[in-house]
C-alpha cells in the first residue's frame, strides 16, 4: 500500500509543525507530499521535509471547513487526512465536527492531539506501537487490512478485544483462538504482535490498553454509513479520541 499524498489541517489559533516532521518515517510507503492548511509552512521546514524527498506546501480555503477538507482531500487525491487538535475544545474536535468527518470520509483519518498530557510526536515514531482494536467486523477487518498494507512503517502491533459480557468457558476459548489467529498472520507478515483480551466498556477499555502497551497510536474500523442512533449516541471510535492521550487512526 502506498500514501503518495496527505492532507494536514493544523486548524488551531497557534498551528505547531512539530508533528509534520515525524511524518518522514512515511517515505518507506511513498509519501511524497503533504497539503497544509490553514497557513503556509514556513521555508525552513519546507527545505526540512524536501531532504527526505516530501515536497511541503499550504493550501488556502473558505466556507465551512468540513465541506471544504472534503472537497480538498478528492481534488488533490489524498490517500490519507491528519487533523491537528487539542483536548480543549479547540480545532476539529470541537462539537460534532469529528463526528462528521468520520460519517463522511472517503479515506482514513488521523486524529492528533497535542496538549499536556500527550497525544503529540513520539520520539518513538508515530507507528512504532499500534493498538489495533477488533470486534470482528467488516471494519475492523478493514483496519487490521490496512496496517498490514503498511506493515513497513509498523512495530510492534497489539490486537486488543473487549468482551462486553460474561461469556461461557467455551466462548473464551474460541475468542482466544480468533484472536491469536489474527495474531498469527500478522507474524507471517514479518509484524510483531501480540492478542489481548479486555473487559468492560470499549473505548474505556481500549484507552486503557494503549496505557498499558505503551501506544504510540490506536487503529480502529469505522462504519462510515451508520445508523442514525449510532450518529447521535456517539461510536465506541468517537469515544476513544476524545479520551485518548495517542493518536487515532480511523479506517471506513
Amino acid at each position: 500500500m502506498e500514501i503518495k499524498k496527505l492532507l494536514y489541517v493544523a486548524y488551531l489559533r497557534e498551528p505547531t509543525y512539530e508533528f509534520i516532521e515525524t511524518l518522514t518515517e512515511m517515505g518507506k510507503i511513498g509519501l511524497k507530499e503533504i497539503i497544509l492548511f490553514p497557513e503556509k509552512p514556513p521555508k525552513e521546514l519546507v527545505d526540512r521535509l524536501s531532504g527526505h524527498g516530501i515536497h511541503l506546501r499550504g493550501v488556502d480555503g473558505s466556507g465551512p471547513l468540513i465541506p471544504w477538507i472534503f472537497e480538498v482531500a478528492d481534488k488533490e487525491h489524498v490517500s490519507l487526512i491528519i487533523a491537528h487538535s487539542h483536548k480543549d475544545n479547540e480545532g476539529l474536535l470541537k462539537g460534532s465536527a469529528a463526528r462528521r468527518l468520520m460519517r463522511n470520509t472517503p479515506v482514513p483519518l488521523l486524529f492528533i492531539r497535542e496538549d499536556k498530557e500527550g497525544g503529540g510526536p513520539s520520539a518513538r515514531g508515530l507507528f512504532s506501537n499500534v493498538i489495533l482494536a477488533t470486534d470482528w467486523s467488516d471494519a475492523a477487518g478493514r483496519a487490521w487490512l490496512y496496517i498490514i498494507g503498511i506493515k513497513e512503517i509498523v512495530g510492534v502491533v497489539d490486537i486488543v478485544y473487549v468482551l462486553h459480557e460474561k461469556p461461557t468457558i467455551g466462548e473464551i476459548r474460541q475468542l482466544r483462538e480468533r484472536v491469536e489467529e489474527v495474531r498469527t498472520i500478522c507474524l507471517e507478515e514479518q509484524m510483531d504482535a501480540e492478542s489481548h483480551i479486555y473487559a468492560g466498556k470499549t473505548a474505556d477499555e481500549i484507552v486503557l490498553a494503549s496505557k498499558d502497551y505503551n501506544a504510540t497510536m490506536i487503529a480502529m474500523g469505522y462504519k462510515s454509513k451508520a445508523s442514525l442512533k449510532e450518529f447521535i449516541s456517539g461510536s465506541s471510535c468517537y469515544s476513544v479520541l476524545k479520551k485518548s492521550s495517542v493518536p487515532v487512526l480511523i479506517i471506513p
